[in-house]
């Protein structure tokens, strides 16, 4: 079952929703809500798991079949990536509950495996890059066959576009740990968001653009000491890498 760290666990909530809980429900869960019961396409066709006493009920994340204020703790994991309506869908998860967990693919992922993996694969399920700016607002940008290949004209967008192309990402994301690969965000009362309604150029448009959040991400990834055996293999696998770091001016443990 799927759990959060010791401390950002809702240990006193008598209530709490998970939100496309799937075969791997979220522990200590008392209502799951889950929207396919029958085909489970996006969980690798397993079966729906209600643990215990919980409650399922077939809904959708953008109309929550239940009252304002009915949870204590809203669990909503790798589910705001799929909706068509992101505004919805948050309004929704903030008015039934008081407080909460949101996760989702980070846009590095998101744009590297699309870039480099076959059309058919199980991200293009996905409909939106979801990132939380410096301000811990979560924003929503179109992803579509068309804005995977974005790149903002900044240094961060431009990095990134240079590292995508010097390696094979299907390969290299196994490199990389989990909250590089992870948008996630705990919130209380409410949470602020943004759905926009195409990819953002930060140097044309003066909004802060997904790309400076990914290149943060690799820097501090290539200097995890835990790491040292995959990003030595990522270095010597992909050693065009290297050239990417070195332009951008980056000197990391591993990389450069």
């Amino acid at each position: 079952m799927k759990k959060l760290p010791f401390f950002k666990r809702p240990r006193f909530a008598k209530r709490i929703l998970d939100i496309g809980s799937g075969h791997d429900p979220f522990k200590g869960v008392t209502h799951l809500i889950e929207i396919d019961l029958d085909h489970g396409l996006e969980r690798g066709g397993k079966k729906v798991h209600v643990p215990g006493k919980a409650i399922l009920v077939v809904g959708d994340v953008q109309a929550i079949p239940y009252i304002a204020g009915s949870f204590n703790f809203v669990y909503a994991s790798h589910v705001l990536e799929h909706v068509e309506s992101p505004e919805s869908a948050c309004k929704e998860i903030m008015r039934v509950g008081a407080g909460g967990y949101i996760e989702t693919p980070s846009p590095f992922i998101e744009q590297g495996l699309s870039i480099s993996g076959p059309p058919e694969t199980a991200m293009w399920f996905h409909k939106w890059f979801v990132f939380l700016d410096p301000e811990g607002t979560l924003v929503f940008e179109p992803k579509t066959a068309n804005t995977v290949h974005d790149f903002c004209s900044c240094a961060d967008g431009q990095f990134m576009k240079e590292f995508f192309e010097s390696l094979n990402f299907n390969e290299a994301q196994h490199c990389f740990r989990r909250k590089a690969k992870t948008t996630f965000l705990y919130w209380t009362s409410s949470f602020r968001f943004e759905v926009r309604g195409k990819t953002v150029d930060c140097q044309k448009e003066g909004k802060i653009c997904r790309f400076k959040g990914m290149r943060e991400g690799i820097i501090s990834n290539c200097n995890d000491v835990f790491r040292a055996g995959r990003l030595l293999r990522l270095k010597k696998q992909f050693p065009s890498c290297i050239s990417v770091f070195k332009k951008y001016g980056h000197k990391t443990i591993f990389i450069s």
